[in-house]
This record gives structure tokens, sequence and C-alpha cells, in this order.
């Protein structure tokens, strides 16, 4: 296959890649990570670049993103069809603190959540406890897939396994270098890196062979990283830690929510859900014993395979509500909506449910839409299945409520598998927590509406955020965290729905709405 050589200014570095490779996996791969909340649809415009030399032809998008910059593009959007010159500005090229932290930190650590799709550090101060959010970013593995089976899958070859590991690192040291520039500090003052994450992407992370993970009886190679304490090309200084494993399929993310929740004193009755692109959740009986599982939901709740979908930055409509008779919607950031996130997603699927606009079993009632005072006028053919236009730009199609029901028929599955094993009836929780940075914004009536999770009559909701990122900060500062964590991992009760004959149909049993 022909190479090309891409240049990157300022600094003029320079590589070659194969012809064809989209621009900004190259990119990644030579440290710039841009900005991609919409996955690389194309539709949000937040990794343009400036192409000075060997620029493809514009598209719509660019036409509409850049009218009066024409050596603009999407780097999502552009291939490397021959030598390329990019100039990526600084402030494009890496992540931004949340909260800047202050001008110098004594004693500074790093927590670390990697999930499937997104990726969410802080500093944390070790002196006083204190954090400091780094701006969360898409996860630069999800070209070798979007779930951890295709991510798997893709490790049988070696190139792509020491690519996986080798891009998501890189993305951290800039996101971590960013942060402390801040601070006038480097990579050298880190002292400490606590990592929580699935048990594939923590695998990936560290390095470790994927392929036990995919293939039955799903084994995974290491459940405790002691022997991975150093990542010196990483951070230098640092030492290196990890929240522990419970299987294959049950990472130390679903772990430290089960040590935060026990933190709180939530310790019987509780049903807890990490919503992501794998749902794990745990139900806690009245004796304390904890039940585990997870579910493959998909990255539809992040918005990554919705076709005007995107994460939950500026630009995305992220809630809907009907106010006199019509449509209203909340845009992170104000402005034109660009695309629409998880929580947006939710609240129009809602409202179209009660409208009869979609029928339980998920279809689109193109005579009930025009019935409604709501949506009359909004359906429409677009890319050969049938959409409901929400804003100017932004509709959801039928394949997208598919998507979100196999995600939805997924949690609800699991969830009833939990309660059957445990012998529990739904009536006897007291306590639901939802984790995970699409919780935080939620509506649940709107949540509760679609059945993602059984009805829970009698029970308290709680959303508690992103406890995987949480419990690696407190194992930041608490030298006993890890240790507990392991404790209560080696009580987990872990229901393997992969081997469960009748797991299938009871998925297929959840799949319509309410």
């Amino acid at each position: 296959m022909e190479k090309h050589r891409l240049t990157i200014q300022p600094g003029g570095e320079s590589r070659e890649f194969d012809e064809g490779t989209p621009l900004i996996d190259a990119l990644a791969d030579m440290g710039a990570f841009l900005r991609t909340p919409c996955g690389g649809k194309g539709v949000c415009g937040k990794c343009g670049v400036l192409i000075e030399s060997g620029a493809p032809g514009r598209s719509a998008a660019e036409d509409r993103f850049f009218p009066s910059e024409p050596l603009s593009r999407l780097a999502c959007r552009a291939s490397i069809t021959g030598d390329m010159t990019v100039f990526v500005p600084a402030a494009k090229s890496a992540a931004r603190p949340g909260k800047p932290p202050p001008p110098r930190l004594r004693d500074p650590a790093v927590a670390l959540d990697i999930g499937t799709t997104m990726v969410q550090l802080s500093l944390v101060e070790r002196a006083d406890g204190v954090t400091y959010p780094l701006e969360s970013f898409l996860n630069p593995q999800r070209r070798h897939g979007h779930d951890v089976i295709g991510r798997i899958a893709a490790s049988s070859d070696p190139l792509v396994r020491e690519s996986l590991a080798r891009v998501i690192r890189g993305a951290v040291a800039v996101s971590i270098r960013t942060g402390l520039s801040y601070c006038g500090m480097g990579l050298d003052d880190i002292g400490l890196l606590v990592v929580s994450g699935n048990t594939t992407m923590t695998h990936l992370f560290f390095g470790i062979d994927v392929r036990p993970l995919g293939v039955h009886p799903y084994t995974a190679n290491e459940l405790d990283y002691d022997r991975y304490a150093s990542l010196k090309e990483l951070l230098p200084s640092a030492r290196v830690a990890a929240l522990p494993s419970a299987s294959a399929f049950l990472g130390g993310d679903l772990v430290g929510g089960l040590a935060i929740s026990d933190r709180m004193g939530l310790q019987k009755n509780v049903f807890f859900i990490d919503i992501g692109t794998n749902g794990e959740m745990f139900l806690r009986d009245g004796a304390g014993t904890v039940y585990a599982a997870s579910c493959a939901m998909g990255p539809a709740l992040e918005g990554m395979n919705i076709s005007s979908g995107m994460t939950a930055d500026e630009g995305a409509i992220n809630h809907y509500t009907v106010e006199n008779g019509s449509l209203k919607s909340a845009v992170i950031g104000g402005g034109a909506p660009v695309g629409i996130c998880g929580t947006g997603i939710i609240d129009a699927l809602a409202i179209m449910l009660r409208e009869g606009v979609v029928r339980d079993n998920g279809a689109i009632d193109r005579v009930a839409a025009e019935a409604s005072a709501i949506f009359r006028g909004r359906i429409a053919p677009q890319n050969g299945t049938v959409a409901c236009l929400l804003a100017d730009g932004v509709a959801i199609t039928q394949k997208d409520i598919r998507n979100i029901q196999l995600a939805k028929g997924a949690s609800l599955a699991a969830a009833r598998t939990l309660l059957k094993d445990a012998a529990y009836d739904a009536g006897q929780i007291e306590h639901v927590l939802i984790a995970g940075a699409f919780g935080e914004n939620l509506d649940i009536d709107s949540f509760r509406k679609l059945g993602f999770l059984p009805d829970f009559p009698g029970a308290r909701y709680r959303f508690l955020g992103n406890t995987s990122l949480a419990a690696a900060e407190r194992a930041c500062v608490d030298p006993g965290f890890i240790a507990g964590c392991r404790a209560l991992r080696d009580g987990l009760r872990v229901v393997e729905l992969s081997t469960r004959p009748d797991f299938n149909d009871e998925f297929i049993a959840c799949l319509n709405f309410r």
C-alpha cells in the first residue's frame, strides 16, 4: 500500500501513513488528540484543522462549519491521500482542565477512569484530598471498535494490540501534561496514578493480552494489577495502581462503585447500575450478599451509534420538555444545536411514546405523528429509513430507536436475571443507585418511562455521578482503599450472563418499551 507523509505544524513533526488512513487517527498516533464529541460523524465541527498542503475536497459539513476558511477540514472526515501538512493549534491538541488547579500542587496524583467510550481524569492533591477534574475525551481506541468485543477481536493482530495500548497511554499523557502546565509542573512531579475501568480497558491500558476475555470460558489473565506498578514511559516517577477486577466482564469500575456505596452506608436492599457502553450492575440483598452482572448496552446512550448523536458537549441537546403544546429543547452552552446526547434522546423518546408517535414495539407511527400537535410535520424519510426531525439538522431515525431498544433490552434483562438469581423481589429494593456521567443529567421519569430497569416501587433513586473516577480519586488519598475493594470483590457472586441459556429469551422479552 502506498504511503504518504503527514507533517504537523507548528513543530514540524512528520510520519508516514498508509494511503486512506483517517486524518483523525493519524494525528492521534502523533500525539495530537482532537475533540470529537460526535464520535467522528462530522456533525459537531469540533475537530477542525487547517490543512496547509495536500487538502482533500471539501464536504457539505465543512462548507457549513468553515464557510470563509477554504483550507479548513474536519479531521474526522478527511483521509490521507497524499503528502499533507496540517496546522493543529495547541489549544485543539490537548484536553483542558475543567477546574484549573492552584499555581503548584504539593503532592499530586492522577485518578484515571478508562471508559470504553469516554476517558476521564482528575489531578488529586494528596495532601488534602482536593480534586481537579481534567476535560474528558473520547477513547482513541474506538477506531478499533466501539465496544469491548470489537477491541478484543481487533487485538488478535499484534500490531493492533500494541496500538491499543499506545494510543490510550498517549492520550492520557497529553491530558495530564496539559493539566500540569497550569501549575508549572511536569510528568516527573506525579507520584501516583490510580486506574479504574472495565476489565478489557484496564488490560489494554497495561498491555495485557485480552483475547481470553472474548472466548469461552471468558477468563481474565489478571484480576489484580500489582505487578504493573510502573509505567515509566508514561509517568517516569509515579507508582501505578489499579482497582481490582472481579471477572472478565466486571471490572474495577463496578468494584469501585460497590466500595463507594458501601462507604455511604448503603449495604443492603440496594440496586446499582453504572450506565455506559457496558451496563455493570449489582444487587445487594437484605443480608448484604452482592450479586453482580455486566451486559453489553452499546454506545447509544453516549451518542456514538446515533445518527445525530454526540457526547454531552457544547452544542448538544441534553433535554426535551413540552411547554404550551410545543417541543422545547435545552442546549449545552446555549445557541443552535449541532447534535443530541443520551439524556436528550431519552427525553425525546419518552415524549414520542407518550404521544403514540413511537409504539411500544419501537416502530415510528406516521399516522399518530400527524395527529399530534407536537410532532405533526416532523416525520420524513432520511437515508433509506424514517426519521423524526427534532431540530434543524438533528433527527432521531428508526435505526436510532432500535439501538436504544437494544440497550434497554439488555439492561432490563440483566436486572431481571439478577433479581431471579438472588431470589429477590423488586419491591424489596430500597435504594436504586445510578452511576456514570450519563446519569448525572438524566430525567428519571423519562428513563423509567422507557423501562430500562424493573419497577422498584418502594425505592429512592440517587444519581452518584462517575463512581469509577470517584473510587480512583479515593484510592489516591486512602492507602487502604484498594485492599477494601479487594475484600468486597472477593465476596461477590458473579452472574455470568453469557453462559445463561435463559438470558437470550429474557432479552427478547425486554425489548419493547413500556
